[in-house]
């Protein structure tokens, strides 16, 4: 029996440490679907400066918050919903291919939302994309042991701040930091109940509603340091000892 997982933390700082918390404190499938404060939350070894423009976010009181996946720069806010998916990892060979495990997961996503109403598709290597743009990016963790993979679905975001604040510069840098590529998106105007259903329709497994537990809540209290700290969100990835 799965775990469905609804909840939402009170900052972005927060809500990002407790999808790492979840994942290492990781004892039975779960499906978190959740919201979050207005961010910009970059990937694990993107460097902040490049990816979006910090002066606006300053200006404008928006955090900007690494998470610990790799993947592109993305918005969180009013008009989305994330979603996480924990699982154990799969014995074979496939089962730790990102490309497969993105392809797993978006077949699940891409079920429910046609399911709501929404034609879209799979667009690899990891992004689900309606007729008018992308509507979802995703983002995973795979270690020998267990899978995170997770996503943002635009649902009635604002685009226009979405744009403004995760347009990368056009700056060449090493190769070894993830660039962010622009691309159109647009919203899918999914109803959040809906999908939920049907995202759990999708699954073989069975989920139940399930709270947060104590360890869990205790692993993102210890992690919030790093996540609240300038260095891990501004900092160079390779140059941080928690990566």
């Amino acid at each position: 029996m799965g775990r469905l997982l609804q909840t939402e933390l009170e900052d972005p700082y927060s809500n990002v440490a407790l999808e790492e918390a979840i994942y290492r404190e990781f004892k039975a499938p779960t499906r978190r679907v959740w919201d979050n404060q207005k961010c910009v939350v970059i990937g694990r070894a993107q460097l902040a400066e490049f990816e979006t423009d910090l002066a606006y976010c300053r200006q404008h009181s928006i955090p900007v918050v690494r998470r610990f996946t790799a993947g592109g720069t993305v918005y969180h806010g009013p008009g989305n919903i994330n979603w996480s998916f924990f699982s154990p990892r799969m014995g074979s060979r496939k089962g730790k291919d990102p490309g497969h495990v993105f392809a797993s997961i978006a077949e699940k996503v891409t079920d429910a939302l046609t399911r709501c109403g929404v034609w879209c598709e799979f667009i690899p290597p990891n992004s689900i994309a309606s007729e008018e743009g992308k509507i979802c990016g995703m983002a995973a963790y795979i270690s020998k042991d267990q899978v995170l993979c997770h996503g943002t679905l635009l649902v009635g975001a604002d685009l226009v701040e979405l744009e403004r604040v995760t347009t990368p510069r056009g700056e060449r840098i090493q190769r070894r930091y993830t660039r962010s590529k622009s691309v159109k998106v647009a919203n899918c105007g999914v109803r959040r109940e809906e999908f939920i259903r049907e995202l759990l329709t999708a699954s073989e497994e069975k989920y139940r509603p399930g709270p947060l537990r104590h360890d869990e809540r205790e692993s993102c209290q210890k992690l919030l340091q790093r996540y609240r700290s300038e260095r891990w969100n501004f900092g160079d990835p390779f140059e941080l000892d928690d990566l």
